[in-house]
């Protein structure tokens, strides 16, 4: 959005404010002077004049779906100009849209098809299963619809914004989110749990050569953090072992490779801090969120590139160790340690039962080997799945 377009669009919408400021002023005059019968009609009145300045607020935005994006910029003006009047106002309708609108029914849903683009959205948000066939021997693909449990919160890099901790959303469509990194990162971390509790230092070498082949190589802090988990003796051994897969700087692709997820409802999670002497709250921190009940797809590939070439026993004893701890990672990344920013606090894990039914595929493998197709409502029916896959990747050579 250009600087001109920007002053000009201001300049129309700054006026407007300050209509709803008088009116708003009416209203705190009429509750001081008239009686309580009369107030009722004539507040009514000032409050539909008030929603229809703000609906032509809305139609002059140059945004599409962006009233978050409109509603900062009003707000920073305001802050500029050092009227605190317009900016507790702009406040007051942003906590209005999250509590009233945006968590219900969808609303985020509704305001693209008012829009006429819900073709657009349904195809980043519900996009059709990958087509692997072409990928090589033993790439799986997983996906699943999920609800939440629990809201999910996280941080977006947005520079202007009326509150302090918005939810990450989609640059252009402003749709709340869960970016492919954000799910590669929460895996890696749970994968890395997973290794604390292995008791047998073997173990937990072989898990963390693991995760360097899913996830990439490690970064400085993660390096040494588990080298502190590991003795000398299995460190080396992890280090020289690490040298087979890895460039001479040290350097290595992910296996795995994950997708964004999207969903269609906002909400306002409220941290209300008190006073340590009066007991009583003071100022209300309001963080946004993705409330609990929504739903979103998570879909996640993962392609054996390294083992291209390899003998086949080889490929299908490395596929069913990843698999196995890509299961466990992904079960417990959902269900217990969650993917939320504060996810200590419970913040961000699923619904054990999934909405829809999900898909597993695997090239290379019969149709017959995956139960039901590959189908299945939650992760005790993914497990067997993974089961049977394993028993057929344990029982011969062949392709």
């Amino acid at each position: 959005m250009s600087y001109d377009l920007l002053e000009t669009t201001l300049a129309v919408l700054v006026p407007i404010l300050s209509e709803i400021k008088n009116l708003q002023e009416q209203i705190i005059s009429f509750k001081k002077k008239l009686k309580q019968a009369t107030q009722k009609d004539k507040i009514i009145s000032i409050n539909e004049k008030i929603e229809e300045k703000w609906k032509n607020i809305f139609e002059l935005s140059p945004y599409f779906a962006s009233q978050w994006r409109l509603l900062s910029l009003l707000y920073i003006k305001a802050a500029q100009d050092e009227d605190k009047t317009i900016s507790g106002i702009i406040r007051d309708k942003y906590i209005s849209l999250q509590r009233e609108q945006y968590s219900k029914e969808g609303k985020i849903k509704n305001n693209l098809e008012s829009n006429q683009v819900l073709q657009v959205y349904q195809a980043i948000t519900e996009s059709k299963n990958e087509e692997i066939s072409y990928l090589p021997l033993f790439s799986f693909f997983i996906k699943f619809k999920f609800t939440l449990a629990k809201p999910y919160i996280s941080k977006d890099d947005e520079e202007f914004y009326i509150i302090d901790n918005p939810v990450k959303k989609d640059k252009v469509f402003k749709v709340p989110m869960v970016s492919g990194s954000s799910w590669k990162g929460n895996l890696r971390w749970t994968s890395g749990k997973l290794l604390e509790l292995k008791q047998d230092p073997k173990k937990q070498q072989r898990i963390r050569l693991q995760i360097n082949k899913l996830f990439g190589h490690e970064n400085e802090a993660e390096k040494k953090y588990f080298d502190s988990l590991l003795p000398e003796k299995e460190r080396k051994a992890f280090e020289a072992e690490l040298q087979k897969f890895t460039n001479r700087d040290g350097l290595r692709r992910a296996t795995l490779h994950f997708y964004p997820t999207f969903f269609d409802q906002i909400d306002l999670e409220v941290i209300n801090p008190h006073d340590r002497k009066t007991k009583t709250g003071k100022n209300p921190i309001y963080i946004e969120c993705v409330p609990k009940g929504a739903t979103g797809t998570f879909s996640l590939l993962y392609v054996p590139f390294d083992l291209i070439g390899h003998p086949v026993k080889e490929q299908k004893r490395e596929i069913k160790k990843d698999i196995l701890l890509i299961y466990c990672a992904l079960k417990e990344m959902m269900l217990t340690y969650g993917f939320s920013a504060k996810k200590t606090s419970g913040f961000g894990i699923i619904e054990p039962e999934f909405p829809e039914e999900g898909q597993f595929e695997m090239t290379g493998i019969p149709k017959d080997i995956l139960p039901r197709k590959g189908k299945f409502i939650n992760f005790e029916e993914l497990k067997t799945i993974i089961d049977k896959l394993c028993t057929y990747l344990e029982a011969g050579d062949g392709r």
